[in-house]
């Protein structure tokens, strides 16, 4: 069976990635010119050596005494030593300009990423954008920080160097030039199979992140389908796709050494060559050929740190153009109210009031570019009830509850709620707790709410620990995953809302935590009309309406008991959760 990676987020155009690092490095306008001139200046002094050297070689031949000789050996030091001091401040600076740069990067990069629709996210796989976020900015550091000095420094000793041998004589660059045919038949060679190689060794490694996501995510649900050998092996075929890119990354870096080897015995012996003419024609030198050989073999090194630095500033590329595109991607910004609110899961206002229901006609969802979804969903929940939905990862049941939520809009069908102003109030299993105290996580979806309400909400819940601490105004301590969702919960006991919506709300709730939060999810479904999603069946158990989604469809429907008493997908589920299935033998996978 052929395992094909969802579609991704965008990745940006060359054009617009240069476009943006432009806009970066005019913030820094005088360090960039600055940084230019030091590389500059590092590599014309980089000259004063081997023209020395030549000196030297006439003096000796003529006999030109040991005064001028140890002149010339002063000159010598002088050059290499003025040459290694501006390259260490040219260094200097340009790496707090790549720092400033970066820090600009992933500022924007960071920014644009939150405020990315969810349905955005969601069109692709969840994996793509948390290896931007992640190690696409790693690679674009990596190669701010070790490669752009290499490469400045490169670039500017290869422009200096064919300046100096033209002016010792044409001829000898010329005789140079011969390599240059090996250089760039190389080099295009490389980036043309580089550029695809690299892009799909860094697509393959977010299909295998997903893959990864998704086995541990759902391995209860997976457990009990006993589809988890399918789930590693499909981990498995993602690393192995991985590992085949990568080895084909290396065979097209083993190419280009050969190429660059070939350039350089042409070249140098073209050098060598032309010299030896035109000295016996009295043209130049010895000393002149010996200057024009050093100069060129001083261009071996920059020349294959341009050339093999072009790895990592592929990688570093490719990186650019999926971290521009999660950039051009992202929305305006908004305020930082509304940013808080989507975080903390608040839709719109909620009002609160009696339970009312939701109807459901015929709903369903295509997300844009991947197809998946849901559809044909016909679905009342009744007032004051809770209705859960279940099913495997990628069943339709989360991509249903947003679209109750108001996240994404129905492509087809409708969704009513009893009043007309009525909007639900969202938990997921995402964990928040934002800047402040206490009280200032509580009163972002209330701010009038008074200290008796909030101790009210913290008490319902069990989360008394929190009590003592409502009168600090210091920003509270990093809190643990269980005591988040507890005050995620009563935030929403706060709210008041008529619909609440608890997509896995203690899915990323450790076991010595689950217990407690799921004692305040109890007391925030009383009395309001719930919509619950979760792997887990004990909790989905007390629900008056249970919904079975396989395929983006509703497979099954009805009580806890009734859906017992029948043959389908909730009776493996139940009895393989509560039973505790033994894994079935089958074969060893690594997924290392």
């Amino acid at each position: 069976m052929t395992d094909t990676p969802t579609p991704l987020l965008p990745i940006a155009t060359g054009t617009r990635v240069r476009i943006v690092i432009g806009m970066l490095l005019r913030r820094h306008r005088g360090r960039t010119v600055g940084v230019a001139v030091l590389f500059l200046g590092a590599s014309a002094l980089g000259i004063v050596l081997p023209a020395c050297l030549g000196r030297i070689v006439d003096a000796v031949s003529t006999d030109a005494g040991l005064a001028v000789i140890a002149g010339w050996v002063l000159g010598a030091g002088a050059g290499a030593i003025g040459a290694a001091v501006v390259m260490l401040w040219a260094a200097r600076v340009l790496t707090g300009l790549v720092q400033d740069v970066l820090a600009d990067l992933r500022e924007d990069v960071f920014s644009s990423a939150m405020r990315l629709p969810v349905s955005t996210v969601d069109d692709g796989e969840t994996a793509d954008l948390l290896s931007r976020v992640t190690g696409d900015v790693d690679a674009v550091a990596e190669a701010g920080g070790n490669v752009v000095p290499v490469l400045l420094s490169a670039g500017f000793a290869i422009g200096v160097s064919i300046v100096a041998l033209t002016a010792l004589d044409p001829w000898l660059a010329l005789a140079g030039v011969l390599s240059v045919p090996f250089y760039v038949l190389g080099t295009r060679a490389f980036l043309r199979r580089s550029r695809v190689v690299f892009r799909e060794v860094r697509v393959r490694e977010a299909a295998r992140s997903q893959a990864v996501l998704e086995a541990v995510e759902g391995i209860e649900t997976l457990t009990a389908l006993n589809e988890q050998h399918h789930a590693l092996a499909r981990v498995a075929a993602r690393a192995e796709d991985s590992i085949r890119m990568q080895v084909e990354g290396v065979r097209v870096r083993n190419r280009l050494f050969r190429w660059i080897n070939g350039g350089e015995l042409v070249g140098l012996g073209a050098i060598l060559a032309t010299g030896f003419l035109l000295h016996a024609n009295g043209a130049i030198t010895v000393g002149m050929v010996t200057t024009a050989a050093l100069v060129f073999h001083r261009l071996f090194d920059p020349v294959g740190q341009l050339i093999f630095g072009l790895d990592d500033i592929q990688r570093a590329a490719i990186g650019l153009a999926r971290l521009v595109g999660v950039i051009d991607l992202a929305p305006q910004k908004d305020t930082a109210i509304e940013e808080d609110c989507v975080a903390s899961g608040v839709t719109r206002p909620v009002d609160g009031g009696a339970p009312i229901g939701i109807d459901l006609q015929d709903v369903g969802y295509r997300y844009p570019t991947t197809g998946r979804g849901i559809s044909g969903v016909t679905l009342r929940v009744e007032p004051g009830t809770t209705t859960a939905l279940v099913g495997a990862s990628g069943s339709g049941k989360s991509t249903l509850a947003r679209v109750i939520a108001g996240h994404h809009p129905p492509t087809s069908g409708s969704v009513r709620f009893g009043r007309a102003a009525t909007a639900s109030y969202y938990v997921s299993q995402e964990l928040h707790q934002f800047r402040g105290s206490i009280a200032d996580n509580l009163r972002l979806v209330a701010p009038a709410a008074s200290d008796d309400e909030i101790t009210a909400a913290l008490v319902a819940v069990g989360a008394e620990w929190a009590v003592g601490s409502l009168a600090s105004t210091e920003r509270s301590a990093a809190l643990d995953e269980g005591r988040i969702q507890q005050l995620a919960i009563a935030r929403a006991l706060l709210a008041d809302p008529a619909v609440v919506i608890l997509d896995e709300a203690t899915a990323d709730v450790g076991l010595h935590h689950r217990d407690a939060v799921e004692a305040a999810i109890r007391v925030l479904r009383q009395d309001r009309t719930t919509v619950l999603i979760a792997h887990r069946l004990e909790p989905v158990s007390t629900a008056e309406q249970i919904v079975v989604f396989a395929d983006g469809r509703a497979a099954q429907r009805g009580t806890h008991d009734e859906l017992l008493a029948a043959d389908g997908l909730y009776r493996s589920f139940w009895q393989a959760q509560a039973d505790g299935v033994t894994e079935q033998p089958g074969p060893a996978i690594d997924i290392r």
